[in-house]
């Protein structure tokens, strides 16, 4: 095949390929879309605005239907008078105060402890030595550390009275009474209150 041959064979393909490209765009007409039609925003979704109501915890349907433990008022007030201590100033320091560990224990036992008893709502009924009545809480954090530095299970517990706010310092609680006996006079000794063994009842 002779070089002009060729040439035309090859301008002849080129053509054909152009036209196979350019036939659809020149000559077929495009469908016709259809005009793109744009809707309104929706309203703004409406909602309740009341606030919900509090949710109720498994403990609060409970003390609902449980009684409370019984709580002897006279007795915890006098025990709140007994031992205020004048101007909310214990002794400085506990240090004279003999540990928890070195208190003479109690006799010991030939027969096995009676198992704890329950009040009339069930609650087992277990109590505590008040050691001292306070208006200040920080006065009765104090008193407290020191009372637990020397190994003496203390805690606190907040009450208002009279609209007065005061602060309880309590070491237990036991399930006995006689086990406060050699605990109570030396606390009595040292802080100068007459400390009293009142039934234990948890803040509600």
């Amino acid at each position: 095949m002779n070089s002009l041959l060729r040439q035309r064979l090859v301008g002849t393909l080129v053509l054909v390929a152009l036209g196979v490209v350019f036939w659809p765009i020149i000559f077929v007409q495009p469908p016709e879309q259809a005009p793109m039609e744009l809707k309104p925003i929706p309203p703004r979704p409406s909602f309740a605005t009341e606030p919900l109501p509090k949710p109720t915890s498994p403990e609060a349907k409970v003390r609902a239907e449980v009684p409370p433990p019984e709580i002897d008022e006279v007795a915890q007030a006098r025990a709140d008078e007994a031992t205020v201590l004048e101007n909310d100033e214990p002794p400085e320091s506990l240090e004279t105060l003999t540990p928890a560990a070195e208190v003479r224990p109690p006799e010991p036992r030939s027969e096995p402890p009676e198992p704890p008893k329950l009040d009339p709502a069930g609650f087992p009924v277990g109590w505590v030595l008040q050691v001292a009545t306070v208006g200040t809480e920080d006065r009765a954090e104090e008193l407290t550390q020191q009372l637990v530095a020397k190994g003496y299970p203390a805690f606190t517990q907040f009450i208002e009275r009279n609209g007065k706010s005061l602060w309880r310092v309590r070491i237990g609680p036991k399930l006995e009474k006689a086990q406060f006996r050699e605990i109570k006079e030396e606390v009595d000794r040292v802080i100068g209150v007459e400390s009293m063994v009142i039934r234990y009842t948890q803040p509600r």
